[in-house]
């Protein structure tokens, strides 16, 4: 083949580009930045210069579906330190401490409120409840509860199911559910966002106690509260919805922490059903849905062990989950522990209107994220995993676990989509060396390398 002469240039051009990638990245992590490595094809190599002053921690990360589950292969050699290499890029960020703590906010007893005690036997409504047992449209995938007005305050009426025998406990439940949701929760959520929806047209947010929430999926699961999305709805008929704007709470709760955080949680759930499904606009998927209600929780009765369990093993929670139930983690702690911290650190950098931000968004999921942030998904997660693991001297937030790698064998890892796995080479620190990684390409490799000080 002939070539013509002005095409020559082109092609050494982009032979000695090829070339320059296939050499090894020199990664230069300082304290306050780290370094992104490049992958191509699903591999990667690097190396580090040799450091007494602490370790670093390559943060091996996946932006695949989290649907998948991905090998990924680790890799040292000794590095000859007079081969060519080039640099790898420090992120234009510094490392911004994430200092996640949950202020104590003890709360005692609070004051029984003057409101309205309803006993008349003919003030009662009838609600479907769903089993979540995986057949909400069939027989059997719901159950209907005959329940009777038992309190109301100014902006919430609550309902007893007629099951339930201690009809004196169900009151003084009710009393403390009206007085935490009027003086402390409505309040201050109310500040950032719309009004709730009335789907109903009573006036009232309804609150439904019930036994029932103990015996979830067959009695397999019990929870202390929820809010169905299809409730806000008029289109569905019984029992998909039930037309009104309600929370569904369990009757064993008591007054405490707890209740308060639920309660908190939930009514954050009623105040996105209302901007999304009640408007007819598509619901927030369940990863940022359940992160913008747990964002509302005072205190850490309802996260800190989802948040533990997430840090104990993070490889194995993907964040980006859609629809929890479909993929088999509803209920998943390591997840929801995930997708807490992720956009509290989000919070932290963007403002505290984010939440709100986030529901008034046309968007949803990741586009959503991104949209309101003004940064692209890849970037805040490469973010967020470094400033996770710069936490180790924080005594109110330990970081994720990092696996110590003996290096002079193979590493092989799993990751689901939009998870990472945090590890710290085990090397002679004195001797320069060669790392290698690869996977395959549809696991979107994310690599980066933070330093941690001694």
């Amino acid at each position: 083949m002939r070539l013509t002469p002005w095409l020559i240039p082109l092609l050494l051009f982009g032979l000695s580009g090829r070339d320059e990638l296939l050499l090894p990245e020199m990664a230069c992590p300082r304290h306050d930045a780290a370094c992104s490595i490049t992958v191509r094809n699903g591999r990667a190599s690097f190396h580090v210069p040799p450091a007494t002053d602490g370790r670093f921690v390559l943060i091996v990360a996946s932006l695949g579906s989290s649907s998948r589950r991905f090998e990924i292969r680790l890799t040292a050699s000794d590095f000859d330190s007079t081969r060519p290499s080039r640099f790898s890029q420090a992120l234009t960020r510094p490392v911004r401490p994430y200092r996640r703590t949950f202020p104590p906010q003890p709360l005692g007893q609070p004051p029984i409120p003057a409101i309205t005690l309803v006993s008349l036997p003919s003030t009662s409504r009838t609600f479907d409840l769903p089993l979540l047992n995986g057949q909400p449209g069939r027989r059997g995938g719901s159950v209907r509860v005959r329940a009777r007005l038992v309190a109301q305050g100014q902006r919430t009426s609550i309902y007893a199911d007629d099951t339930i025998t201690t009809r004196g406990r169900s009151r003084r439940l009710a009393r403390h559910v009206i007085d935490l949701l009027e003086s402390q929760i409505m309040p201050v959520a109310d500040q950032n966002h719309d009004p709730p929806a009335d789907i109903d047209g009573d006036g009232r947010l309804a609150i439904l106690l019930t036994p029932w929430l103990d015996r979830l999926q067959g009695g397999q699961t019990s929870v202390g509260g929820f809010v169905r999305g299809a409730d806000f709805h008029t289109n569905p008929s019984h029992p998909g919805s039930n037309h009104a704007d309600m929370i569904y709470l369990n009757a064993n709760l008591v007054p405490g922490d707890r209740l308060r955080d639920i309660l908190a949680h939930e009514y954050q759930h009623v105040l996105a059903c209302s901007q999304r499904d009640a408007t007819g606009r598509p619901p927030e998927e369940d990863w940022l849905n359940e992160a913008i209600a747990h964002l509302a929780e005072p205190g850490s009765t309802n996260i800190h062990s989802r948040v533990q369990a997430y840090l104990s093993n993070p490889s194995l929670y993907p964040l980006v989950v859609p629809d929890y139930f479909r993929a088999g983690r509803w209920r998943c702690d390591g997840c929801r522990g995930a997708t807490f911290l992720f956009l509290d650190w989000c919070r932290h950098q963007h403002g505290p209107g984010l939440a709100a931000r986030l529901l008034r968004s046309p968007c949803s999921g990741v586009a959503n994220i991104s949209r309101v942030t003004a940064t692209s998904f890849p970037v805040l997660f490469r973010d967020w995993s470094v400033a996770m693991v710069s936490q180790r001297d924080n005594p109110a937030f330990n970081g994720p676990r990092v696996l110590d790698w003996d290096a002079t064998a193979p590493l092989a890892l799993q990751l689901h989509g939009t998870s990472a796995a945090f590890v710290s080479p085990q090397v002679d620190s004195t001797r320069p060396q060669l790392f290698r990684i690869e996977t395959s390409p549809g696991a979107r490799l994310q690599l980066t390398v933070a330093w941690q000080s001694d």
